[in-house]
């Protein structure tokens, strides 16, 4: 399901929404179609409206299961640790906090969202799967993932990975190819369509919660890739482990995950790779939970 809401609209505009979709009020148009007709029409909407407003709301395979565009107005998406809310444009940016609760992005009951009482051992003996991605930049709706990476963690101890680099339809930035390591030519060597990188994705997670840092960025991506491959989403829970890690090791000046890996002491790390920062992500885990422990046994 579709709805785009506009105002302002030019005529040869509303015609051309007429098409596709059937407008139930006026400047509001319903239907369905598909995602990549659906960013087609909205590439065209937001090249077209001139001073006119375009809201756009569109089913997807997220907690919510809807997500937001817009074009021109106050009304903002903001992404309120990992569930999209629309900002009044009367109510400041800071008025909206972040949660310390650690957050699902998926619809799926999971296993890692412990109590209160259990928080210490959430991870240290858990079964789970930590999933990175790195991309060619910082927007899922116009950047692509160029390869993922996975490890399966089993009572507490890595027991197997998955990588996949991922083939794109463009040239690598230059600053993408500095960051990483990753190349044109890499890709062009290594790597596979989306499809089959998600099918092995979604084979080797099979039924298990998946554990990322900073979810909403990484699922973001792959729900769009998804769409736009028309293929389904990983259904499982997800965790967010960055809520859980500024809650457990307050006073840094950023969280990124290299800098919370320098403060927690971790030598030999290597970051922007995917299978290099769940590495890493497992280490700070790790760490915390031997940190937690102690302090309890100081306690």
């Amino acid at each position: 399901m579709i709805v785009i809401s506009v105002t302002n609209c030019p005529a040869r505009l509303r015609g051309d929404l007429s098409k596709w979709l059937m407008e139930i009020n006026t400047g509001v148009y319903v239907g369905q179609m598909n995602a990549r007709v659906r960013d087609a029409l909205w590439e065209r909407i937001c090249e077209h409206i001139d001073i006119g407003q375009a809201t756009m709301i569109y089913t997807t395979n997220n907690e919510q299961h809807m997500k937001y565009q817009v074009h021109n107005t106050d009304w903002k998406p903001v992404d309120f640790d990992g569930i999209w809310l629309m900002k009044h444009p009367d109510l400041p940016q800071n008025n909206i906090k972040e949660t310390d609760t650690v957050r699902t992005v998926s619809r799926a009951p999971g296993i890692l969202k412990g109590n209160r009482k259990k928080e210490k051992n959430q991870f240290a003996n858990a079964d789970y799967v930590i999933i990175d991605l790195e991309t060619t930049g910082l927007n899922p709706e116009k950047d692509q993932i160029i390869e993922i990476g996975a490890i399966k963690v089993i009572h507490g101890q890595m027991v197997e990975e998955y990588h996949a680099i991922v083939m794109t339809d463009r040239k690598l930035p230059d600053q993408i190819v500095k960051m990483t390591g990753i190349t044109d030519g890499l890709i062009e060597k290594e790597g596979i369509p989306f499809p089959k990188a998600m099918e092995g994705l979604k084979e080797f997670v099979g039924e298990m919660s998946i554990l990322i840092y900073n979810a909403s960025f990484d699922c973001a991506f792959l729900e769009n890739e998804c769409e736009k491959n028309e293929i389904a989403m990983l259904d499982s829970y997800v965790v967010d482990a960055l809520p859980f890690v500024k809650r457990k090791f307050k006073g840094l000046k950023n969280y990124k995950l290299e800098s919370v890996g320098h403060s927690l002491d971790i030598k030999d790390m290597r970051v922007h790779r995917a299978l290099d920062d769940c590495h890493l992500l497992f280490e700070i885990i790790s760490k915390l939970n031997e940190k937690l422990e102690l302090a309890e046994n100081k306690a």
